[in-house]
């Protein structure tokens, strides 16, 4: 009865001349989790440059917005500016019969009351005007959230997105 030597594995069937196969397997899975971390991060930076270009879309199209309502108040302006002076170049060659030359009391009265009147239309017609920027700037607010919440994936201000 002899000594006993202890097996290795070239004994139990295990022969290194094929190589690591268990290394083999995991080499081979860290390589698909590479090719699917790149392709990940690819979806990501495309993602981003989408939200990006969507943003800055919107931007622009605040300051198109904005613009064109700068651009609609100051032809109202031009406008009322212009009413106004008609109103006073017609106030003025108004000669009441009887009345010495020059402008009457009565047709002064009238003068101011059609200055008034068109002042009062001017701010009305300024009030609408901001209100309208107001509303148009807060439905951009909002545009933009909706786009952004929903390219994240984000509920939005209790809409579901479907």
């Amino acid at each position: 009865m002899g000594i006993r030597r202890p097996k290795t594995g070239a004994e139990l069937g295990e022969h290194r001349i094929f190589g690591d196969e268990e290394a083999a397997a995991v080499r081979a899975e860290l390589d698909e989790l590479r090719s699917q971390f790149v392709a990940l991060a690819e979806r990501v930076n495309a993602q981003f440059t989408s939200i990006a270009a969507h943003a800055e879309i919107a931007r622009e199209q605040v300051c198109v917005a904005r613009e064109e309502a700068r651009s609609d108040m100051e032809r109202t302006r031009e406008t009322l500016i212009g009413l106004i002076e008609t109103v006073r170049a017609e106030a003025s060659g108004l000669h009441v019969a009887g009345a010495a030359p020059g402008a009457s009391v009565a047709s002064a009265h009238e003068r101011v009351a059609g200055v008034e009147a068109a002042v009062a239309s001017l701010q009305l017609t300024v009030e609408e005007l901001a209100l309208r920027q107001v509303r148009m700037g807060d439905t951009m607010a909002a545009f933009i959230d909706t786009m952004l919440a929903e390219t994240r994936g984000e509920p939005v201000a209790g809409l579901a997105l479907g």
